[in-house]
């Protein structure tokens, strides 16, 4: 772990490096806290100068200002902002790369949408399998297995696209490398 508390790289006793479960499930909250600081934000900037934050943050710079001088701490509340936006941003583009390029990628795209992505969390398992079946082919029907084997496979996919296939190239290496000999 790194000085700053950031997992800086895996070891056996850290089971929280690479865990994609963990980013969907603060994936809600961190919208809900975006949504509320973008608000405020904006509120304050109508109030104390009259115009929207894109407009405020353009006469910024047009006029030359440094944000590093800002007595209203604008910059932190930004800085908050923009980190919460890249956190979604990268989450979110994961998810639609999965979903266009997957074999599965609409099922699971809709598994990860209605489990961790709506605005607001549906009560149970059930409840999800229901938002789920109009997304579904004419005759393909879900029950609870299937729906946690389709979640599985859907985390498992955005994992790969979010930090590689490290586990199973090491996998496959290790395999090649034990198995393959030398033709002499």
């Amino acid at each position: 772990m790194g000085k700053s508390g950031v997992i800086t790289e895996k070891s056996k006793e850290n089971k929280a490096y690479h865990n994609v479960i963990v980013l969907f499930k603060i994936y809600r909250s961190v919208s809900w806290r975006m949504q509320v600081q973008i608000g405020q934000v904006k509120h304050r900037f109508r109030k104390e100068y009259g115009m929207d934050v894109d407009s405020f943050l353009e006469s910024i710079y047009q006029a030359g200002m440094d944000l590093n001088d800002d007595e209203a701490n604008i910059k932190p509340r930004m800085e908050a902002i923009s980190s919460f936006n890249k956190f979604l941003k990268l989450i979110d583009e994961s998810v639609e790369l999965m979903r266009l390029y997957h074999p599965q990628g609409e099922r699971y795209y809709w598994v990860l949408y209605y489990t961790y992505m709506t605005p607001h969390q549906l009560s149970n398992i059930s409840e999800i399998m229901e938002k789920l079946e109009p997304h579904l082919s004419q005759g393909v029907g879900i029950n609870r297995s299937t729906y946690f084997r389709w979640r599985d496979s859907a985390l498992k996919a955005v994992e790969g696209i979010l930090w590689g296939y490290e586990e199973e190239s090491r996998r496959l290496l290790e395999h090649y490398r034990d198995t393959w000999k030398e033709d002499i």
